[in-house]
């Protein structure tokens, strides 16, 4: 570099410098959002939706059912890319990184503390308390949401509020939307929301932290606005526009 002065080399050192550091860091630092092994308690909807778009991404999924060997289980896991499997749900919680909840809310409390020890697991909760009343208008059935009664129920857990504000065929199928969709996710523990995250936009969704685990009763909200803008004849999916910036 005689060619070179004496600034212009010091310039060249020090960005050469900073592109080492970056890719030492980017080779030493554990990756947020690489988590290999996702458990999925339950197999219908939700679970047959979200189960084989996870695994699409190059996560290996393992259905939690009372039933692993049922016929209907075992085409899940056929459809479902990598090395999914079926296992009762306990076993697959207990080789599993984060937990999919994708029970029906009724049967949520009982099935998440059949699951063992939670500690230290991010748990994904999709589920939604809905009432109906007898005008087929919807209203939310808890008082503060289902995310923040899972984390009471799982304390040591890291609950993330995610994809409960769209219908499973657009989980299954995320470019049936027509175009971008946004998904809010809420949650205490800012590491676990990088990793939804990561699940998220891996999918082909944009996603918006909305804040701790207290928001899950806005997002929960959202569901049933959706639900209830459907039952009066407007359908429709949410899409967060951002800002511009200036």
């Amino acid at each position: 570099m005689n060619f070179l002065n004496n600034d212009t080399k010091r310039t060249f050192r020090q960005l050469l410098v900073s592109g080492l550091l970056i890719l030492i860091g980017a080779v030493a630092a554990p990756s947020l959002v690489s988590a290999e092994t996702i458990a999925v308690i339950g197999t219908g909807n939700v679970g047959g939706a979200l189960g084989p778009q996870f695994a699409k991404i190059g996560h290996d999924v393992i259905y939690g059912s009372r039933e692993p060997a049922r016929e209907d289980v075992q085409a899940l896991v056929s459809q479902t890319s990598g090395n999914a499997t079926a296992k009762l749900p306990m076993e697959a919680v207990a080789e599993a990184d984060i937990v999919v909840i994708a029970t029906k809310w009724a049967d949520t409390e009982v099935a998440l503390k059949s699951l063992g020890d939670l500690s230290g697991k991010i748990i994904l909760d999709p589920t939604n308390a809905v009432r109906v009343d007898e005008s087929g208008i919807r209203h939310h059935a808890v008082e503060t949401s289902t995310a923040q009664m899972i984390q009471d129920w799982a304390p040591n857990a890291m609950v993330v509020k995610a994809f409960n504000t769209l219908g499973s065929g657009t989980m299954a199928d995320p470019a049936s939307a027509g175009g971008p969709m946004t998904i809010p996710i809420a949650g205490n523990d800012a590491a676990a929301k990088t990793v939804i995250s990561g699940l998220v936009t891996g999918i082909g969704f944009e996603v918006v932290d909305m804040g701790d685990i207290t928001a899950a009763h806005a997002i929960e909200q959202m569901l049933i606005v959706r639900g209830n803008a459907a039952v009066l004849g407007s359908r429709f999916n949410y899409y967060f526009r951002p800002v511009p910036q200036n």
